[in-house]
């Protein structure tokens, strides 16, 4: 491993925003580095974790929730395992999409037995251009998020009209004048303007929020939790694509995701849903010895476990 300090670039934003399809967008491009990556998920089961594609990465899942809470001793230990492996001279890391990423950054900036080995870069957001004014509407992390960028990528701009971009770039210069802003569709950027620019600015931040390096005062969002469900039954797709639909109008859900099995279909498909948009994707075939199990997590405002199970359960085949 090379004596210079690894560049770490962390990567942000709310639930459903393309975070995971940005990491995949980073590993599969030509640009001569080779990554460690570590990803954080909210909930018991690593759904983010299996979507990552190139598995020769050194891939890192931390359940159990966000990187500000008791998780971040294990980022700690995880970035040190880590260094002591070798064999990458560039660290990426996905946090959860409702997780501040000030106490990430404070890994880097505070404990000094890591800072001789890697050197924090750069913070990306990622924005759902279609869904964001929504959720910095409702949720202080969608809004610290942006503001902590030194990058905004301001994605799904195929799914709005030009006054609607201008107006949410707008807002996000309001609450981030310095940071630099792409306008993208599935996350899609020139890495050249993006990785190893030495964007972070202690300075920058601690202007915009003089509390950034005390971390006695972090903020933590228990009104927003996480449910993670497994079947053995396959679903009926058109019970379930009913659930689905019914689902938007019932519930406050921020983010859904995961993969099923579909009763008479040899494929796993993967389900995706942000706020009241929702997608099914036929993936790969079921493995022969494969279990064959569906798995789905579902973030959002007080949600009501018991009640979500019997509805998803009625979609059973």
């Amino acid at each position: 491993m090379s004596t210079n300090p690894v560049p770490v670039t962390i990567l942000t934003g709310f639930l459903g925003a393309g975070k995971t399809t940005l990491l995949n967008y980073i590993l599969k491009q030509q640009h001569g580095y080779k990554f460690a990556v570590i990803v954080n998920e909210v909930g018991k089961i690593g759904i983010d974790g299996m979507l990552v594609e190139n598995q020769k990465e050194e891939v890192m899942e931390m359940n159990n929730g966000c990187l500000c809470c008791t998780i971040r001793k294990d980022l700690v230990k995880g970035v040190q395992n880590l260094i002591k492996r070798g064999g990458f001279d560039y660290l990426l890391i996905e946090t959860t999409g409702i997780a501040d990423p000030g106490p990430v950054a404070q890994t880097f900036l505070n404990i000094p037995q890591l800072q001789q080995y890697v050197r924090l870069d750069s913070i990306i957001t990622v924005v759902d251009a279609e869904q964001i004014e929504k959720q910095m509407a409702s949720v202080e992390t969608a809004r610290e998020q942006i503001a902590m960028a030194d990058f905004i990528l301001l994605n799904k701009t195929d799914l709005v009209g030009e006054p609607d971009l201008a107006r949410v770039e707008a807002k996000a210069r309001e609450l981030n004048s310095h940071a630099q802003i792409f306008r993208t569709n599935q996350s899609q950027v020139n890495l050249k303007e993006l990785l190893d620019m030495n964007a972070f600015n202690l300075d920058r931040k601690l202007a915009a929020d003089p509390e950034f390096l005390n971390e006695l005062n972090q903020r933590h969002h228990h009104e927003i939790n996480s449910i993670s469900f497994e079947f053995d039954a396959p679903f009926n797709v058109e019970k379930f694509e009913y659930f689905v639909q019914e689902l938007s109008e019932r519930e406050h859900i921020f983010r859904s995701k995961g993969f099923l099995q579909i009763a008479g279909n040899p494929r796993r498909a993967i389900f995706h849903g942000v706020n009241n948009r929702f997608t099914i994707l036929w993936d790969r075939l079921w493995e022969a010895k494969e279990k064959r199990a569906s798995q789905l997590v579902f973030i959002g405002k007080h949600l009501d476990e018991k009640r979500l199970r019997a509805q998803i359960e009625s979609c059973l085949a």
